[in-house]
């Protein structure tokens, strides 16, 4: 009965292991690891990008590892192949388990465009039995910060001296010198929203502008002018100026006017505005 006993154990235990493992092959997976990407990950142009596979020998077989190759396959945004080849080469000298860990850069300056990448690992046993594993990855251009430029903007009484760079971003002086309010109002073509100044800062990037400018049209309402100005006295804004002009749109801080009456023999002739801020 022992023997009986004895014997149904094994027949168990073989049945279970050819369960798992029915080819004796050995097994290899992406190594899902903190810091490390996986099967489907987002990954940017430039970045330095950790990736690994877990290789384990056949349980059944007994047989060791023998080597491991990793290649690189790279599509573009059609889905087009760029080419693939060998990225790692390892010799596993006998070993029964084996985790391997890189790393790969996709470089702008070197590489045409990438849509995404397929990285295969293919571990080899001693008795020449193969299991393969991959991981797909998309790869997207670095988010771009927006830069902002410095404005200045001049009116010496009614000569508009930025009028040509002012009608760049949709945007003219109207009114004259005497009027209490600088005026600032959208050319023909073009549409112009007034928002809150603490916004400007917030928006860093391309994307952030893009979701800003497509929530703005959707919800906001253009304005005929930008009157908060005043040409009593220099003063301190905090203005952001949304234009829209031959499909462009841009952000204008407002944060500084510089009003000088100018006289002449004491006798008042114009008064010059100048506005600073910036510009996204």
């Amino acid at each position: 009965m022992k023997k009986l006993a004895l014997a149904l154990v094994c027949l168990f235990s073989l049945a279970f292991f050819a369960s798992c493992d029915p080819e004796g092959l050995p097994s290899i997976s992406v190594l899902e690891q903190e810091g490390y990407v996986t099967d489907g990950s987002n990954v940017y142009v430039d970045d330095t990008i950790n990736f690994g596979f877990s290789c384990v020998s056949s349980l059944i077989s007994g047989k060791p590892l023998a080597s491991l190759v990793v290649s690189v396959e790279n599509f573009n945004a059609e889905g087009t192949s760029l080419g693939s080849s060998e990225y790692a080469r390892k010799d596993l000298n006998g070993m029964t388990e084996y985790v391997y860990t890189d790393a790969i850069v996709y470089n702008t300056e070197k590489d045409e465009f990438i849509g995404s990448s397929v990285i295969t690992a293919i571990v080899t046993d001693a008795a020449g039995q193969i299991a393969t594993s991959s991981m797909t990855l998309s790869i997207y251009e670095p988010e771009m910060p927006l830069l902002g430029m410095p404005i200045e903007w001049k009116r010496e009484g009614s000569n508009n001296l930025n009028e040509d760079e002012m009608k760049g971003f949709g945007l003219q002086w109207t009114g004259s010198y005497k009027e209490v309010f600088a005026t600032l109002k959208p050319i023909v073509g073009g549409s112009l929203y007034v928002c809150n100044g603490d916004d400007f800062d917030a928006i860093e990037f391309v994307a952030d502008k893009d979701a800003y400018i497509a929530n703005l049209v959707e919800t906001g309402t253009p304005v005929e002018s930008y009157r908060n100005i005043t040409t009593n006295n220099s003063d301190d804004y905090n203005d952001m100026l949304v234009t829209m002009f031959e499909g462009k749109a841009y952000l204008i801080h407002i944060t500084h006017a510089l009003v000088e009456p100018i006289t002449n023999n004491g006798q008042y002739v114009r008064t010059d505005i100048t506005i600073t801020g910036e510009l996204k």
